[in-house]
């Protein structure tokens, strides 16, 4: 079976939950809000952290496949314009608009995402092809649920439209053991022992559905608006001013003088829009372009150009323009 992911993050984890969880130990950290604590109490939490893994994995549904299985088709297709079909120039162009706010020395290069990407598509079409059958992973999050119908609309352009494809959709909650309850926005978030037993959510799409959603990815093509989001449950398309009233609200409740990394957080986390930090940074870009936002400090050699203390020079504006 093929599967399919949409962000690195997703296909990471998935990579993972195929292994069955050997590389336990070595992928386990602790994270500390606030405070100092002793090296002796990090490796106590440390090993406890450990043994959660450890717990979780021996309760784990194997889910079966091999690295070669997977096809991670990272393209952020809910930013920029669309190409007719395939893995064009439209979307060079779009990858490295979202990298402009990260330093050369740790920029993905566009090139080289879809230097992978395009023989991948030409592989999965190819075993698609001779029969084999796909599992898609695929949430409510923008750049999901665009991959979704940009490769139902590829697969149909290939004469492939009959294709047995099985959708995994993310669930709205996850109840734990515990009592807890966790909320995912996106595949890359779920735990790799998770995604056996998620595996069982998945259903096999009727051919008319596989159709209907190539056919929608067409018009958004046609449409080529700057954003596609998931709006009452429907992709569409959206301007580029979609996101702005959060992030004009949370700079509202900072200080004079603040940093922009918290208010890509807070959008983020505040919101669960499903958005990358890459489309918060660009936007607020505009803010200082015209004047109202003014850096104090400059962000290290290595870090992302929100990392960086700004000013707010003058009101606020109502919109970002």
């Amino acid at each position: 079976m093929l599967e399919v992911v949409f962000t690195e993050s997703a296909g990471g984890s998935l990579t993972v939950a195929m292994s069955g969880g050997k590389c336990i130990g070595g992928a386990v950290g602790v994270g500390i809000i606030g405070g100092k604590v002793s090296r002796r109490e990090l490796k106590r939490m440390q090993k406890e952290a450990e043994e959660r893994e450890k717990i979780a994995w021996a309760q784990a549904v194997p889910l079966k496949g091999s690295r070669r299985d997977i096809f991670c088709f990272s393209l952020a297709l809910s930013v920029g314009e669309l190409d007719a079909q395939g893995i064009g120039e439209h979307r060079a162009r779009a990858l490295d608009q979202l990298m402009q706010i990260y330093p050369a020395s740790i920029r993905p290069a566009a090139g080289e995402i879809l230097a992978r990407c395009r023989p991948e598509l030409e592989a999965l079409l190819r075993r698609a092809a001779d029969g084999e059958s796909l599992r898609i992973w695929c949430s409510d999050n923008p750049d999901e649920r665009c991959g979704l119908y940009w490769l139902m609309a590829e697969l149909c352009a290939a004469g492939l439209d009959k294709s047995e494809v099985t959708l995994v959709p993310l669930p709205d909650f996850e109840k734990r053991p515990d009592g807890t309850a966790v909320q995912y926005t996106s595949w890359g978030e779920v735990e790799p022992y998770q995604w056996g037993r998620m595996a069982e959510y998945g259903n096999v799409l009727p051919a008319a559905l596989v159709s209907g959603m190539a056919a929608h990815w067409k018009q958004l093509v046609r449409e080529n608006a700057p954003l596609r989001a998931v709006l009452g449950g429907r992709l569409v398309s959206a301007p580029e001013t979609l996101y702005d009233f959060y992030i004009l609200r949370e700079l509202a409740a900072q200080p004079q003088e603040f940093m922009q990394a918290q208010v890509v957080g807070k959008v983020l986390g505040n919101y669960q829009l499903g958005i990358g930090d890459s489309w918060v940074a660009l936007r607020m870009e505009k803010l200082v372009q015209n004047g109202y936002l003014k850096p104090v400090t400059e962000p290290g050699a290595d870090d992302p150009i929100y990392h960086r203390v700004l000013r707010k020079c003058g009101e606020q504006p109502r919109e970002i323009r």
